[in-house]
């Protein structure tokens, strides 16, 4: 989207990142199965699927490949819910090469509330993967993450997760 009052030719980054944040399917939720596939690494969802909650409905979990990203999609997003917690199978979240997770995670004991809530970073360098494995890294039921396209292509976690035993960052 372009602002035709100011600069012609020149894209208006906060415009552009209210219409894409509002795009799509927003506000549509969608169950996830037993141990669904949100995409492939070969072939990730597309950005006509973003803007929306996918909820984890089955201990079993699913996995989710985020479509490549560039600084003009900034303000798509997707979330992620644990409606259940995740047993058997984890809760992963890969984007593509390039497209670096930023962010942080605070992931809370389930035994011991606020007390031993710990607060985890994407060190900005390499990190492609959230993993929410029902123990550790977050996923039992409460756990939610969002991943928005920042200004610079990409993608902006803010995650407040549910977990247990010796709690572990959920990046990699």
């Amino acid at each position: 989207m372009a602002n035709p009052f100011y600069g012609q030719n020149k894209a208006d980054s906060e415009l552009d990142r209210a219409g894409n944040s509002s795009s799509g399917s927003f506000g549509q939720v969608a169950v996830a199965g037993d141990n669904t596939q949100y995409g492939t690494a070969s072939v990730p969802l597309g950005k006509s699927d973003l803007n929306k909650w996918i909820v984890n409905g089955h201990t079993n979990g699913f996995d989710l490949w985020l479509p490549s990203v560039s600084k003009s999609d900034a303000g798509l997003w997707l979330g992620v819910r644990c409606g259940v917690a995740s047993g058997g199978a984890s809760i992963i979240v890969t984007a593509a090469s390039g497209d670096l997770l930023v962010g942080n995670a605070f992931i809370t004991k389930a035994t011991d509330a606020v007390a031993n809530r710990v607060y985890f970073a994407a060190d900005g360098s390499d990190d492609l993967i959230l993993t929410l494995n029902g123990t550790t890294t977050g996923g039992l039921i409460g756990s939610q993450a969002v991943m928005q396209v920042n200004k610079d292509g990409y993608w902006l976690v803010l995650a407040d997760l549910n977990g247990s035993g010796t709690l572990a960052t959920p990046f990699s």
